[in-house]
């Protein structure tokens, strides 16, 4: 063989060589910048539902703000329409209308009230409640068990 032969073969398979890593790289590369631009793709999607959650929660805040306000509004309109009432059956009637009912102190007044506890268990007159201290507790006789003989 000669020496040029040899170096025409050492260039050939050189070149082949370097050819089939540059196509391995290459391949290795485009596999990772898929795997990127996907994962970006993801972190996109992701802020863009958030961007999109925060902006129906500021919708649903201001729903629900502006109905609380037009409720106050609501209520100041009928206590005014309420003390108009009163003040109109006062001048022209001889029926009293009181000019402002107020539900909050009526409930502060059933809160107050207090109960003891009721006993609902079945008995007749005789019998002791389930409430009772001594319900469920009753005299054994010493004797329950059989006597044993060996």
């Amino acid at each position: 063989m000669n020496l040029e032969e040899f170096n025409v073969i050492v260039f050939v398979t050189g070149a082949i060589v370097g050819f089939a890593i540059a196509l391995v790289l290459k391949s290795i590369t485009s596999k990772s910048t898929e795997k990127d631009s996907s994962s970006s793709s993801n972190a996109i999607t992701i802020k863009s539902l958030q961007q999109e959650l925060d902006k129906k929660q500021v919708i649903i805040d201001n729903f629900f703000s502006d109905s609380n306000e037009h409720l106050l509004t609501a209520e100041k309109r009928l206590a005014e329409l309420r003390k108009n009432l009163s003040s109109g059956a006062s001048q022209l009637s001889h029926i009293d209308i009181p000019a402002s009912i107020n539900p909050q102190s009526t409930s502060a007044v059933e809160e107050d009230i207090t109960e003891p506890p009721r006993d609902y268990a079945l008995k007749s007159d005789t019998e002791q409640g389930m409430l009772s201290e001594d319900f469920g507790l009753k005299n054994k006789p010493e004797s329950l068990e059989p006597t044993r003989a060996i």
